[in-house]
């Protein structure tokens, strides 16, 4: 397949992205990419409706509100070689104007005309471990089709990026950390951005976002990329530390869960 040439930013796009936190950019993406990693994550997203519903799954009276699949790239390589990840790997690098390497990624699906809408975050809040690289990063959420206003469109609070990590507290009843809600701040400046297919919104992961429910007949799937300035030869040891230490982790949470549910109740 021939390569298409990558846009790049505007000097308008890199006072708008300073300035507001936040970059609608249209246009970054043929239709045939679109369909291309549209494919490769609804492959994802239909082994994992196979698999049963787990920590990243919403549901309401029986039904699937949300869910998502984190480190999609690492599940499907061929993501990492598509025109998508290509095209914002060099817009990113143009746009903080130094070399990126990949971060993070995942998707979330919201089902028609039920889907819940994501509450008001930071993405830092999630990786506190690495803030250092935060500066230096940028998030793009990528729909794979239309997202109108009515389609869960994303919401942001322009200029919210300076640096202030808001509370974040846990919602009542959730079973997982990543079910948070941020507070201390006016909603009433929120901006909804819908977007069309083969556009992508970017955003300063210190910028409070959200989304609105789906209430369209369209299901609603973004993939979200994040590109971060490499890190140090110090600073990877480091990473490769916690990721161990976080691993450890995991796995003593799933033997004790595990021995608890081994454990004759008492009485």
């Amino acid at each position: 397949m021939t390569e298409s040439a990558s846009p790049l930013p505007t000097p308008q796009d890199r006072e708008t992205w300073s300035r507001q936190g936040y970059l609608p950019v249209e246009g970054l993406f043929s239709r045939e990419e679109l369909a291309q990693a549209a494919q490769l994550l609804d492959g994802l997203l239909a082994a994992k409706a196979a698999s049963g519903s787990d920590d990243w799954t919403l549901q309401q009276n029986g039904q699937t509100v949300s869910e998502e699949i984190i480190f999609t790239a690492d599940r499907e390589p061929r993501l990492k070689h598509s025109e998508i990840f290509r095209k914002c790997e060099a817009y990113a690098a143009a746009l903080l104007g130094m070399p990126v390497e990949y971060a993070f990624d995942h998707v979330i699906r919201k089902t028609a005309g039920i889907g819940q809408g994501t509450r008001w975050h930071q993405d830092v809040y999630y990786e506190s471990d690495e803030v250092y690289r935060y500066k230096q990063r940028v998030h793009f959420w990528i729909p794979m089709a239309d997202v109108p206003l009515m389609g869960g469109a994303m919401r942001y609070i322009p200029a919210s990026h300076g640096g202030r990590l808001y509370e974040h507290r846990k919602l009542q009843g959730a079973n997982d950390s990543h079910y948070v809600m941020a507070t201390g701040f006016d909603e009433a400046a929120a901006v909804d951005v819908p977007i069309t297919a083969g556009g992508a919104i970017l955003h300063h992961p210190y910028l409070l976002h959200a989304s609105g429910p789906n209430t369209s007949p369209q299901v609603r799937t973004a993939w979200i990329l994040h590109f971060a300035r490499p890190r140090t030869f110090s600073q990877n040891l480091w990473y490769q530390t916690i990721q161990m230490r976080n691993g450890w982790r995991r796995v003593k949470g799933e033997l004790k869960g595990r021995l608890k549910s081994l454990t004759p109740a008492a009485g």
